[in-house]
C-alpha cells in the first residue's frame, strides 16, 4: 500500500495542478484570447456530468445489475439530436434577460416570481447536497483504499476517528478555496467563470484517460483480451444473467431510468451551469451534440470488462464491494 504522505502530496500536487489550469485559463481571457469560444472546451465542460458515479456506481452497477448502468448514459446520448433546438431557445433566453440559475429560469417564466424562484432554489440545494457528499465520500474512500487494506471492507473508515485525521476534511477546504477563486469571486453572476471551466475540461480529458489506463490494464494485462473475460462470463450462469435485460419489468425499468437521467442532464444544476451560462456561443452546440456522447462512449468501452473481471477475480470474496473494482 501507499504511504499517506505520498497520497497527500499527490493530492495537493493534483489540486495545485488545477489551480494553474484555472489561471491559465483566466490569463487568456484577460489576454483576449478566452478558451470558452473554444467549442471543445465547451463539449468538454459537459462531462462535469460523470462524477464519482463514473468510477465507482458504473462498475458497482453493472457489476450487480448488468446493463441497467447505461440508462446513466444513453438517456442523455439519445436527448443529444434535441439540444441543438431545447438549449438554443433556453440560451438564447438566459442572454437576453441574464438568466444564470434554474430558480431565475423558472421564476421569470411565472413573471419573475421571487417565491418561486426561491422554492426552486432551495430544491437545488436539497439537490445536490447528495452529489457532494457522494464526492467527498468517494475521495475518503479513495485515500482508506489507497493507504490501508483494512479499508475494503470498511467504506465508512475515512470519517473514522480524530476530524484532525479526516484528510478529506483538508482536500475539501482546498476545493471549497478554489470554488471561491475562481468561481464565487465575482460579484456579477453573468461573469463567465474561465478558469473554472477550463479546469473542468482538463478534468475531463483526466478522467478519461485514467478510466481508460485502468480499463485496458485489467483486459489486456490481467487478462488477455476481451475475448478471454466474455469467455469466461459465458461459462458462468450467475454472470451470464447480466449480458441480458430481465424481460420480467426490465425494459419499463430502462424506459424510466432513461427518463429520468435525461432530465438529470438537462436539470442538474452543475449541469445547467455549464451548458448555459457558460455557453458564449449557440453555435457550440453543433460539436457538443456529437462530441459529448462520443465522450460517454468512450468512457464506458471498460465498464462491463472491469465488472466482470471483478466478479471473477475476487468471487467469494465478500468483503470486496464491486463500487470498489477500479
Amino acid at each position: 500500500m501507499i504511504s499517506n504522505w505520498v497520497i497527500i502530496l499527490i493530492s495537493v500536487g493534483y489540486l495545485t495542478l488545477l489551480f494553474l489550469v484555472a489561471y491559465f485559463g483566466e490569463y487568456r481571457a484577460k489576454m483576449g484570447k478566452s478558451l470558452l469560444k473554444n467549442p471543445y472546451i465547451y463539449a468538454l465542460s459537459l462531462a462535469v456530468y460523470c462524477t464519482a458515479w463514473t468510477y465507482y456506481g458504473s462498475v458497482g452497477n453493472a457489476a450487480e445489475s448488468g446493463l441497467n448502468f447505461l440508462t446513466t448514459y444513453v438517456g442523455p446520448t439519445l436527448l443529444a439530436p434535441v439540444w441543438w433546438f431545447i438549449f438554443k431557445k433556453i440560451i438564447r433566453i438566459s442572454k437576453v434577460y441574464r438568466i444564470t440559475t434554474i430558480a431565475d429560469l423558472i421564476s421569470t417564466r411565472y413573471g419573475k416570481s421571487v417565491s418561486l424562484g426561491s422554492l426552486v432554489a432551495i430544491f437545488c440545494v436539497l439537490g445536490i447536497i447528495p452529489y457532494i457528499s457522494i464526492s467527498l465520500k468517494a475521495i475518503s474512500s479513495s485515500f482508506q483504499m489507497i493507504s490501508s487494506t483494512n479499508a475494503l471492507n470498511d467504506f465508512t473508515a475515512a470519517s473514522a476517528g480524530h476530524i484532525f485525521n479526516d484528510y478529506t476534511f483538508y482536500i475539501t477546504i482546498g476545493l471549497a478555496f478554489f470554488t471561491i477563486l475562481f468561481g464565487t469571486r465575482n460579484i456579477d453572476a453573468t461573469v463567465k467563470q474561465e478558469g473554472m471551466v477550463t479546469a473542468i475540461a482538463f478534468e475531463s480529458i483526466l478522467k478519461l484517460v485514467a478510466f481508460l489506463v485502468v480499463g485496458f490494464f485489467i483486459t489486456f494485462v490481467v487478462f488477455d483480451g476481451f475475448a478471454d473475460i466474455f469467455s469466461r462470463v459465458e461459462n458462468d450462469p450467475l454472470l451470464t444473467r447480466l449480458t441480458t435485460i430481465d424481460p420480467n419489468g426490465g425494459y419499463s425499468e430502462w424506459f424510466w431510468l432513461n427518463m429520468l437521467s435525461m432530465m438529470a442532464f438537462m436539470f442538474l444544476p452543475r449541469q445547467f451551469h455549464v451548458s448555459v451560462k457558460e455557453n458564449t456561443s449557440e453555435k457550440h452546440l453543433d460539436k457538443a451534440v456529437w462530441l459529448f456522447p462520443l465522450y460517454l462512449l468512450v468512457i464506458n468501452i471498460f465498464v462491463i470488462p472491469i465488472a466482470f473481471a471483478g466478479k471473477i477475480m475476487f468471487s467469494g470474496q465478500a468483503e470486496v464491494l464491486s463500487d470498489t473494482f477500479v
